[in-house]
């Protein structure tokens, strides 16, 4: 009897035991990755694999309708700047969320989003905002807005909700934004042109797809999604 107690007790320290290293290891893992989301630190593993070549695709095409709306906005706001791919603006959104866990909110980057649509919309006489809608569409697609609460420290998390709520609703609601700025010559002087607000914004977004493409970093990785799609 005493022998068989002992057993029993045996086996539920040990269960106990492989419970809480997997309790452990399931926190270190998500340290680990917060860890490495903020530092820029995970690159892609392997030069040919499937994902990587997606995300290389998206940064060419992304450096590529950055010179256009850069040229655009220099010009005073007019020109023609190409309307971002699905498969591109989904791959925006998540270096979007990269960026927020890096440094809080990224506002310059739905700035550049906004500015393409707000050129494209001069050119064609029409308010679209073809750009943000696929921007925000592979957002939600990519379930964002949850993933971020695993990688939000608690200052980070509230900081992002006070701008989600007090200023992400001028860009979701794009077509009335684009519409009110067009409507403003004020506005519009200042934003476009050698000196313009707009200026800064795009080399910023410029700086930080500079640095992603310099590390190879694998964004969708360093946010914990398992692939670029």
């Amino acid at each position: 009897m005493f022998r068989a107690l002992s057993r029993i007790a045996a086996v539920l320290v040990c269960t106990l035991c492989v419970d809480a290293r997997a309790e452990h290891g399931a926190a270190t893992t998500q340290n680990d990755a917060k860890k490495h989301a903020m530092s820029g630190e995970v690159a892609y593993s392997d030069p040919d694999v499937e994902a990587r070549n997606h995300q290389l695709d998206a940064q060419d095409k992304l450096e590529a309708w950055s010179a256009q709306l850069f040229t655009a906005i220099k010009g005073g706001g007019e020109g023609k700047v190409t309307a971002l791919d699905s498969p591109t603006a989904s791959y925006l959104s998540v270096l979007y969320l990269y960026c927020t866990v890096k440094q809080g909110p990224c506002p310059f980057i739905l700035e550049t989003v906004l500015d393409s649509d707000i050129i494209a919309a001069r050119s064609e006489k029409a308010t679209s905002c073809i750009s943000m809608t696929r921007f925000f569409k592979g957002y939600l697609s990519n379930a964002l807005d949850d993933r971020a609460k695993f990688l939000y420290s608690l200052t980070q998390g509230l900081e992002m909700a006070t701008f989600n709520t007090e200023s992400r609703p001028r860009f979701i609601q794009c077509k009335e934004t684009v519409a009110a700025i067009l409507e403003d010559k004020e506005v519009m002087a200042q934003r476009f042109g050698e000196k313009g607000t707009a200026v800064a914004t795009i080399e910023a977004f410029n700086s930080l797809l500079k640095d992603v493409k310099s590390q190879k970093t694998d964004i969708y990785t360093a946010t914990g999604l398992t692939k670029g799609g």
